[in-house]
C-alpha cells in the first residue's frame, strides 16, 4: 500500500515539473520572437487568429448511393455463394472485378459531375448491375 502512495506522489511530482518547465519554455520562446507573442507588451504586435477552413455542406446524391448500395449488395451476393461452394474462386474474382469496374466508373462519372450522375449514365449502370445479378447463379 505504502509503494503505490509513494508511486503517485512521485508521479504527481514528476509531471509537476514536466509542466512547469514546459510553461518556462514556452515563456522564454515569445520573448525571443515577437512575432509570435500574443500581444503582452506594447512592442508586441498582436496575432490575430486564423480563420477555420469551413467544408461545404456534403449533399445527398440519391443516384450514386443507388448505385453503390447496389453493387455492395452484389459483392455480399457473390461472396456468400463463394462460400456456398455455388461459385468457384475464379469465377467469383471474375464478378467481383466486373462489381469493382461498375463501383469504379460510378465514382468517376460522379467525381466529374460534382458527386451527381447524370440519368443517362445512371440508366446504363443500372442495366450493368442487372446485367451482372442475373450472371451470378440464383440461391435457390
Amino acid at each position: 500500500m505504502r509503494s503505490t502512495f509513494k508511486t503517485i506522489a512521485f508521479a504527481t511530482i514528476a509531471l509537476s515539473l514536466a509542466t512547469g518547465g514546459a510553461f518556462a519554455a514556452s515563456g522564454h520562446e515569445r520573448h525571443e520572437n515577437p512575432a509570435v507573442g500574443m500581444g503582452g507588451h506594447d512592442s508586441e504586435p498582436l496575432v490575430q487568429p486564423t480563420p477555420a477552413i469551413v467544408t461545404p455542406m456534403q449533399v445527398h446524391k440519391p443516384r450514386l448511393s443507388q448505385v453503390l448500395a447496389e453493387v455492395r449488395a452484389t459483392d455480399r451476393k457473390i461472396a456468400r455463394d463463394e462460400a456456398m461452394h455455388k461459385l468457384s474462386a475464379s469465377a467469383a474474382r471474375k464478378f467481383e472485378g466486373e462489381a469493382s469496374s461498375i463501383r469504379n466508373h460510378a465514382m468517376t462519372v460522379a467525381d466529374m459531375h460534382n458527386g451527381a450522375i447524370p440519368k443517362a449514365t445512371f440508366l446504363r449502370l443500372k442495366g450493368d448491375i442487372r446485367e451482372l445479378n442475373r450472371d451470378v447463379p440464383r440461391i435457390g
